[in-house]
């Protein structure tokens, strides 16, 4: 199995100067591990809360320089045909307010403002990294760090979220789809587009998964840490499906329509907040505090 690298530890990250030893969650995937060895790729994938934030932040701060180009590469063009056809049928309207979570280097806002540019646009990212790169191609943005988890703004804030190939890295999945619909208007819209485990016949399925776990770190090796993207391909793999992501907004008080890119490399969920507000639980339908 592909383990990760930790530029500083092993199963432990340095985070501005404080080490996280992972190994000290009760539960944790890499409690039972040696100091000898570091987290697989999937093992880095399955945490969740305090590690995963800070494994994600280290990770993307490491890679935002050269994330969009490698992305290229990896997916054979196909992620920004995915972005630019999941993004070109929103009917967008001058005024509107926008907020892209996991805003990475800042291409969505870009493309945005370039469509309707009377639009006001706000990035947050986990990573201080990626929020320094998306400032510098564009200085005039409008970006902010944050996490998905706990966004810092008011309830009914936006008219459109967007969050584009982040959602597999959420640390806590539920509490930042909720985040998401927490901050949008009623009747305002989220697109979550992301990469999600194959279905399909199987022959599919097996070089979806082939692609990912051998062609994608061979093909980066050459321009960076190959065990990066191994991570990224095992958090794909242990995604949720696009259906159950699609049933627990739907749990939050939202319709959704979710369509399939590529035979279903890549999906788009188009989730619309009712305008009667619904307070529910993403996992039971039960009710909750947003």
């Amino acid at each position: 199995m592909t383990e990760i690298k930790s530029p500083r530890t092993a199963c432990g990250l340095f985070h501005r100067g404080i080490e996280v030893d992972f190994r000290q969650s009760e539960g944790h995937p890499c409690a039972t591990m040696t100091d000898a060895t570091s987290p697989t790729a999937a093992q880095a994938a399955a945490l969740r809360g305090e590690p995963k934030r800070v494994f994600v932040r280290d990770l993307f701060d490491r890679l935002a320089p050269r994330y969009d180009r490698l992305n290229l590469v990896i997916s054979l063009g196909q992620t920004t045909l995915w972005r630019r056809a999941a993004l070109s049928d929103l009917d967008l309207r001058s005024g509107q307010r926008v907020l892209d979570v996991g805003c990475g280097t800042g291409w969505t806002g870009r493309f945005l403002r370039d469509r309707c540019p009377g639009l006001e646009i706000e990035g947050l990212d986990l990573s201080p990294g990626m929020i320094a790169e998306a400032q510098r191609r564009d200085p005039q943005g409008r970006y902010f760090e944050g996490d998905a988890a706990a966004i810092a703004r008011p309830e009914a804030s936006y008219d459109l979220v967007t969050t584009i190939y982040t959602s597999r890295n959420f640390p806590d999945p539920d509490r930042a789809l909720s985040e998401l619909v927490r901050v949008l208007r009623p009747g305002g819209r989220l697109v979550l587009l992301d990469t999600f485990p194959p279905g399909g016949p199987a022959p599919w399925r097996a070089f979806h998964a082939f692609w990912l776990r051998h062609a994608v770190p061979a093909l980066v090796r050459p321009f960076a840490d190959p065990n990066a993207f191994a991570y990224l391909a095992e958090s794909i793999l242990a995604h949720l499906p696009a259906a159950e992501m699609a049933r627990r907004l739907e749990g939050l008080g939202c319709e959704t329509e979710v369509r399939a890119y590529s035979l279903g490399a890549a999906y788009r969920i188009l989730a619309t907040k009712s305008r009667i507000v619904s307070r529910a639980d993403p996992r039971a339908g039960g009710p909750t505090s947003l």
